[in-house]
């Protein structure tokens, strides 16, 4: 096709993509014919702002890629510390000595045997029956 059959298109945005590819290579890479001379700025501008939106994308991906490493080893990091501390928690947790009987009273932990014995007596007693209150309750009529 002819390159003035080109411009044409081109202006009428009848262009495909490798068309408007081969008009910015003819005027901005060899020898412009003197009639189509005044479109080699047009073309030169296109792809020098091609050029630079490609360095700015360009550098704005490695920014963006640069802050999600920083934010993904932040992150890790601070897992790592977590489950560092968790690790101890539970490690110190096992060699803390523990009683191995102990009487869970209101609440409170108790571990003197005297004092869980005095406290189920008296328990007992709140509610203990006679034989006769537990057959008056069972034939009661």
């Amino acid at each position: 096709m002819n390159i003035e059959e080109l411009l044409n298109k081109y202006f009428e945005g009848e262009t495909t993509c490798d068309e408007e590819r081969q008009l910015q290579q003819f005027f901005t890479q060899g020898i412009v014919p003197e009639h189509l001379e005044v479109y080699r700025p047009l073309f030169a501008f296109f792809k020098e702002e091609k050029q630079q939106y490609a360095s700015t994308t360009e550098t704005v991906h490695k920014r963006t890629v640069s802050l999600r490493r920083r934010i993904l080893y932040s992150l890790s990091g601070i897992a790592a510390g977590l489950l560092l501390l968790l690790g101890v928690a539970g490690t110190i947790r096992h060699f803390t000595p523990q009683p191995e009987n102990y009487v869970v009273i209101d609440g409170k932990q108790y571990t003197d045997i005297n004092l869980a014995r005095a406290q189920a007596l008296e328990a007992f007693q709140d509610v203990s029956f006679s034989q006769e209150e537990v057959f008056d309750i069972l034939f009661e009529e």
